[in-house]
C-alpha cells in the first residue's frame, strides 16, 4: 500500500509472467531503451549541479529536455522517469547524494512502466508487445481498475514479473475499541526483530544470515571469470536467486507475525527509529538492520491493524526507553550495551530490550488517552 485518502486505496499485485523468446527481446529493447533516457537525465543533471545549478534549475532541466518518444508507450515511460529523477534532485542538492547513478544494463534486475494494460484468462496484455502468460495466484479486488503497470525481469532475466497499480474503492472499517490489557509495546533487538513488553522475544529466524555461506560461495565463484562471460553471469544468476528467495522469505514471516499480533491486540506501540543514524554510528550493526527489516516490518504492521480498524502507535525517536527504570519511573541516563537493565534506585533488574518495551507501552498509552 504506498498512499491512500478518504476513498480510494493505491495497491500494487504482482504476478509471475512468462514471455515467449520474441517477447522477451521485445522487454529488453524497452529496457534498454528506459534506461539510456534515465541515464541521459542522470548525466545532464550531474553536470549542471557541478556546475553550481540549484534545485529548481536541475528541475527545468529535467522537464524540458528533448527525448525521442514515437509513440504513447515512448512518451508515459519518459514521464514517469522524469518523475524518477526529480524525486531525487532536493537529496542531491541537500548533499544526501553525490550524484545520480546510471543505470547498469548488467544489473540483476531491470524494469520498463506502462500505462495502458489489461488481463485476460490467465494473460497479461501490453501494448506494442501482445499477451504474455501470467500466473494470477489471486483475483483483483472488487471494484479495483487497473492504472498502469511495471514490468520487471529479475536475477539477469531468471525470472519475469508485473506489479499491477491498481485503484480500489476503499474499505470504511469501524475503529475497534482498545482495552487496554490487550496494548503491547515492541523494543526493536538486533537478534530477533524485537522484544515485545511481556519480554517475549520473536525469533526472528535472519534468512539472510542464514544464506550468506551460500552468496559468498556465488560471489567468490563469479570473481574468477570475466564479468559478462557466461559462467559470470550463471553465478551472479545464482546468488540473485539466493537473495531473491531471502526477500520472499523475510517478507513471508513479517506478515505473518503482523497477523498474529493483529489478532492478539488492540494497540501495538512502537518505537520510531533513526535507521540512517543507527547505521552511522554503528556500522557494525548494518548488517542485522538490513536482515531484520524493522522499517518494512513496522509498515505492513501498520496496514494489517489499519485493515482490522486497530492501531499502530509510533512513540517518538527521542523517547528515553532504555533510560528509564519501567518499575519506579526514574530516569537512570545511558547505560552500557549489555543485555541486563538494572536501576540503581529500586533494584529491578530486567532484560535491557524488555525493560525499554514496557516504557514504549506505557508512553504509546499515553498518547493514545490524548
Amino acid at each position: 500500500m504506498y498512499h491512500t485518502n478518504e476513498n480510494i486505496d493505491f495497491l500494487n499485485y504482482e504476478h509471475t509472467i512468462f514471455p515467449t523468446k520474441e517477447q522477451k527481446g521485445l522487454l529488453a529493447a524497452r529496457f534498454d531503451q528506459e534506461d539510456g533516457a534515465y541515464n541521459t537525465l542522470a548525466g545532464l543533471v550531474n553536470q549542471s549541479y557541478s556546475q553550481g545549478a540549484g534545485l529548481e534549475e536541475l528541475k527545468a532541466l529535467v522537464q524540458n529536455h528533448p527525448l525521442p518518444a514515437g509513440n504513447e508507450v515512448d512518451r508515459f515511460a519518459i514521464s514517469q522517469i522524469r518523475k524518477r529523477i526529480i524525486s531525487l534532485l532536493p537529496r542531491l542538492c541537500s548533499g544526501k547524494m553525490a550524484c545520480i547513478k546510471p543505470r547498469r544494463a548488467d544489473r540483476s534486475q531491470r524494469s520498463a512502466c506502462y500505462h495502458y494494460v489489461g488481463i485476460s484468462d490467465y494473460h497479461l496484455v501490453l501494448p506494442m508487445i501482445g499477451s504474455i502468460a501470467m500466473e494470477q495466484h489471486r483475483d483483483l479486488p472488487k471494484g479495483a481498475r487497473i492504472y498502469g503497470a511495471t514490468v520487471y525481469a529479475d536475477c539477469y532475466y531468471a525470472f519475469y514479473h508485473v506489479a499491477l497499480h491498481l485503484i480500489v474503492p476503499k474499505k470504511v472499517v469501524d475503529p475497534a475499541p482498545v482495552h487496554y490489557g490487550k496494548v503491547v509495546g515492541l523494543d526493536y533487538a538486533q537478534d530477533g526483530l524485537y522484544v515485545d513488553s511481556s519480554g517475549h522475544s520473536a525469533g526472528y529466524p535472519a534468512f539472510r544470515h542464514q544464506a550468506q555461506d551460500k552468496l559468498n560461495r556465488c560471489h567468490r565463484a563469479a570473481n574468477r571469470f570475466k564479468t559478462g562471460s557466461r559462467r559470470w553471469r550463471k553465478f551472479r544468476q545464482r546468488a540473485a536467486k539466493i537473495e531473491r528467495h531471502v526477500v520472499n522469505q523475510r517478507k513471508d514471516w513479517q506478515y505473518k507475525q503482523a497477523h498474529a499480533l493483529a489478532q492478539q491486540y488492540d494497540a501495538i506501540c512502537v518505537e520510531t527509529l533513526d535507521l540512517a543514524g543507527m547505521m552511522q554510528n554503528e556500522p557494525a550493526l548494518s548488517g542485522k538492520l538490513c536482515d531484520n527489516a524493522p522499517a518494512a516490518f513496522y509498515n505492513r504492521l501498520e496496514q494489517v491493524l489499519n485493515a482490522q480498524g486497530k492501531r499502530l502507535i509510533r512513540v517518538d525517536r527521542y523517547y528515553p526507553s532504555s533510560q528509564i527504570c519501567s518499575a519506579c519511573g526514574r530516569k537512570v541516563g545511558k547505560l552500557p550495551m549489555d543485555s541486563a537493565f538494572t536501576c540503581p534506585y529500586c533494584g529491578l533488574r530486567l532484560d535491557r530490550n524488555h525493560n525499554a518495551a514496557r516504557n514504549i507501552r506505557e508512553e504509546g498509552i499515553r498518547l493514545l488517552e490524548q
